[in-house]
């Protein structure tokens, strides 16, 4: 059989025809060569590697002239990654059979992944030459020649694509990345232009305009992106480009209208659609004037594949980052009709449950995601824990945090854990048993004796747990030495400020507890009410009743916004005395003046 080039058959081959002439002539070992490959062919589609190898070899047995038992065997190694034995093997296969456009085809493709690109462009040329009609040589040794700046060679293939099938998309888009690779976007333009002046091609307009944009040249790339959508009003590549062209305008109203259309594709990737979104959020002017517009944006999104979990979470996300959580919360309603018990899908559930503050769902959902996932039971069970706290069910919360305690203890989570404690403590403590309260906070102190958190807790409730009393001069010590610690060992908190503050000024050292307490209002304390009035409550005490008044006033705003009325009376009261104060201060001192 005639060689389309020199490739030495392999041993197997040269064996059989020098040692065994009559083995691959004979019509019955023929046959059972064909035999065999039948089986080899059906152990293929099933995926079955060591029985398609040993029905391939026997086949080779009974004909070493079988060049479809080298070719499956070459197809089993590329899939098997073995890039070399697979070349081998095609050189074998092509060897019997070089009119066998396969077999070359294939043989390229793996020079190509063996690095041997001088052997595969050698071998696509000549396919191009023995099979003018198969255009995927062609572009494959094109894209041989454009990385490795071989521009004129590319372009006369792409003449040759051409002289072999008349005009066509694959020579002219050939030509037209021969010279945008050079740079010469003049002539790529044109290459473009001129063919789809013959044949109109969204395509063609779509790349064109893509180009314009690339050269900032927007006002005509929308041109170009306005034809390709007038031949095919679906063409989301020119949905998209126009698209982005109005957002660098910032023609947001006309942007969101192409976005609706990109995002409502069901053709087109969900990550495409979800990077282009993400990147949007990074614009904040934009993110705040169009909140509404893009949560219909979003729905679009989300809308186009239904079923899709990573599509519904990150929708959900997005749409809860625009406030708009009940669409976000209709999305994953929908997702879970679909997967009602993927741990995914659930998890995600709940911490949009908690970041919402729906606390009855939540601990519904969190008790019946422990039961069917028992084994993340200590990844779950914090959602349970705050739901029933935030409702007030202390001993349920009790319950729920401390029946993993175990379970944490093993996996040596020791933030975990030290939340446990540090929970199970504050809960303690609304429940008025402060000696179980404080037992837990020093549990929680042990793993970690400087959390600012833990100490600024603890001392708080040390220092005010009686209503008509001070503590001992001891506790009130410890309290002051434990609040002193959360504030070195934190980043200015108002809340732990103040807590020194207020244990500062109970244990009489009223000037000290004025400075803590001023820092407590400058970093962010002047928003709470408490805070506030216990700053004003200082400065009475001091005899700074002017300042201390207008402190009481603030404190008063933020309690009427807050709806406490038992908060606003109580200031109210200290806000009378304070100024029946000033008022007798200011007769002492006109008193004293007329004297």
């Amino acid at each position: 059989m005639k060689k389309w080039i020199s490739i030495t058959l392999c041993a197997a081959i040269s064996l059989v025809i020098a040692g065994k002439p009559a083995l691959a002539q004979t019509a019955v070992s023929v046959a059972k060569s064909d035999s065999c490959m039948v089986e080899a062919s059906k152990a293929y589609n099933y995926v079955q590697s060591e029985k398609v190898k040993e029905n391939c070899r026997k086949a080779i047995e009974y004909n070493a002239l079988n060049d479809a038992a080298y070719y499956m065997l070459a197809k089993l190694a590329i899939t098997e990654a073995d890039y070399l034995e697979a070349e081998r093997l095609l050189k074998a296969a092509a060897d019997i059979d070089s009119t066998n456009y396969y077999y070359l085809a294939t043989l390229g493709a793996v020079y190509v992944r063996n690095n041997d690109i001088p052997s595969a462009i050698k071998l696509y040329e000549y396919c191009i030459n023995r099979f003018p009609s198969k255009t995927d040589s062609y572009s494959e040794l094109i894209e041989l020649y454009i990385p490795r700046g071989q521009t004129a060679k590319a372009l006369e293939v792409a003449d040759k694509l051409q002289e072999a099938i008349g005009p066509n998309e694959q020579s002219t888009m050939a030509r037209f990345r021969v010279f945008t690779t050079s740079r010469e976007y003049d002539k790529a333009i044109d290459v473009l232009v001129k063919a789809d002046q013959a044949t109109p091609n969204e395509m063609y307009e779509t790349y064109i305009a893509d180009l314009y944009a690339g050269l900032n040249r927007d006002s005509s790339a929308l041109v170009y992106y306005s034809k390709a959508l007038d031949n095919n009003p679906d063409y989301i590549p020119a949905v998209y480009g126009k698209m982005e062209a109005f957002r660098r305008y910032k023609n947001y109203p006309l942007y969101l209208s192409y976005l609706k259309t990109f995002l409502s594709n069901r053709q087109t990737s969900p990550a495409i659609k979800k990077a282009h979104l993400e990147e949007v959020m990074k614009e904040p002017v934009f993110y705040q004037q169009y909140r509404n517009e893009m949560s219909d944006c979003l729905m679009e999104y989300a809308n186009a594949a239904p079923s899709d979990s990573s599509v519904a979470i990150s929708s959900a996300i997005l749409l809860s980052r625009y406030g708009q959580y009940d669409k976000a919360g209709q999305v994953l309603n929908r997702i879970l009709e679909y997967y009602p018990e993927d741990k995914y899908i659930r998890t995600n559930m709940m911490s949009f449950l908690y970041s919402t503050e729906n606390w009855e769902r939540l601990e519904s959902f969190a008790d019946t995601s422990m039961t069917l996932f028992p084994e993340l039971a200590p990844d779950l069970f914090q959602f349970k824990g705050f739901a029933e706290f935030n409702l007030k069910k202390f001993n349920a919360a009790i319950n729920t945090f401390l029946s993993q305690e175990k379970a944490v203890k093993k996996l040596r989570d020791t933030s975990t854990l030290l939340q446990i404690y540090s929970l199970v403590g504050d809960m303690y403590h609304l429940k008025n048993d402060d000696r179980t309260a404080f037992r837990y906070y020093e549990k929680a102190l042990k793993i970690d004796p400087l959390n600012p958190a833990v100490l600024n807790n603890y001392a708080w409730y040390l220092a005010t747990g009686s209503k008509d009393r001070l503590p001992d001069a001891k506790i009130l010590k410890k309290a002051v030495q434990m609040a002193k610690t959360a504030v070195e060992n934190s980043s200015g908190e108002s809340h732990y400020l103040d807590t020194y503050a207020w244990c500062l000024f109970l244990s009489g050292d009223t000037q000290q507890a004025k400075k803590y307490m001023q820092q407590a209002v400058a970093y962010g304390g002047n928003q709470d009410s408490g805070i506030l009035t216990r700053y004003s409550d200082i400065l009475t005490s001091v005899g700074e009743y002017d300042l201390a008044a207008m402190y009481y006033g603030k404190a008063l705003l933020k309690a009427a916004e807050s709806g406490d009325q038992a908060e606003v009376d109580k200031i109210t009261a200290r806000l009378e005395k304070v100024k029946a104060l000033q008022d007798q201060d200011n007769k002492q001192d006109k008193d004293t003046g007329q004297k």
